[in-house]
């Protein structure tokens, strides 16, 4: 059994160990089981100039793709007429995309580069600031997302405790956060790429749904995501089903003179066509097994729809 660490969950308020040996700042709670970095405390600052300084264009496409999957997986819940808010909206690319089916939408972002792009180029109304510095009327929203925000944070339960004020009654929160308990992370353990300073917490489908019952949201669903679903590398798929291989590798051979001649000009050619047939085949591909890992549970994210309930429920 792992050695007790003196402390209390930042959740719960029962004990934590350590989540690995190997550090001595990421505790795991005994109750719980939500995972926290004693050490990461990024400031306001931070998130506001040093974090994305810039919008990088090039990622624009695949972001849009993520927001209409993101938007399939509630679809049926969005009504013309309901209200929405975005908190950490980024570009304003789920936004966009949920003005498709709700006529009130609203965002937060504490990013100024985001904000400014949000509503300049994607004509959205954007508060720049944080969740805490934002202000409204009770019984404002409908429906309240946050995608890869509340690992983020210092205080999820006060932020959830925020938000529940703002939610009409019956209203939808929709939050994705990354899951410490997929096979990648479990693999790679302090090495999982999503294991990084900005990240105060790291939930668990059960931890995760502890804090929003905690917090009086009953559960409505549980989904299993990654980023770009259906555009995920097909190794990496491979290794979230299990499925872990070694590839051969051809070995380069030296560049001569020969090679850059006008003679081999035909096998570019049919180096082209093959590249072509390769991808064609390669995307359906990468559809088939992003929907598996989906399916199978074994994604790096998770997706959590939850309703506001009554507190003496």
């Amino acid at each position: 059994m792992p050695d007790i660490k003196l402390g209390n969950c930042l959740l719960c308020g029962k004990k934590t160990v350590l989540f690995s040996s190997e550090n001595d700042t990421l505790l795991k709670c005994m109750g719980c089981g939500v995972v926290f970095d004693e050490s990461s405390m990024l400031g306001k600052s931070y998130y506001e100039n040093e974090r994305i300084p810039h919008v990088d264009e090039k990622k624009i496409k695949s972001r849009k793709r993520n927001a209409k999957q993101r938007i399939k997986l509630i679809r049926k819940m969005l009504k013309k007429e309901s209200s929405l808010i975005d908190i950490g909206c980024g570009e304003g690319l789920f936004l966009q995309e949920a003005k498709n089916y709700v006529n009130n939408v609203y965002g937060i972002e504490p990013t100024k580069a985001y904000a400014a792009y949000a509503e300049e180029n994607m004509n959205l109304d954007v508060h720049q600031g944080t969740l805490e510095s934002f202000e409204c009327p009770d019984n404002s929203f409908d429906m309240v997302t946050m995608f890869h925000v509340l690992e983020h944070l210092s205080s999820p339960s006060q932020a959830l405790g925020k938000i529940y004020s703002w939610l009409k009654k019956n209203g939808h929160i929709v939050i994705e956060v990354p899951n410490i308990e997929s096979p990648t992370a479990q693999h790679k353990g302090l090495n999982w790429e999503l294991i990084y300073p900005e990240h105060r917490f790291y939930f668990s489908p059960s931890s995760l749904q502890y804090l929003l019952k905690k917090n009086n949201f009953e559960i409505i669903s549980v989904r299993f995501r990654d980023f770009d679903q259906y555009r995920t590398g097909i190794g990496t798929n491979l290794r979230k089903l299990g499925i872990i291989f070694s590839a051969l590798k051809n070995k380069k051979q030296p560049k001569t003179a020969e090679k850059h001649t006008q003679t081999y000009a035909p096998k570019k050619s049919k180096n082209s066509i093959l590249k072509g047939i390769r991808r064609t085949i390669q995307l359906p591909l990468r559809a088939f097994l992003g929907w598996l890992a989906m399916k199978l549970k074994r994604s790096d994210y998770i997706l959590v729809i939850a309703m506001k309930v009554e507190k003496n429920q």
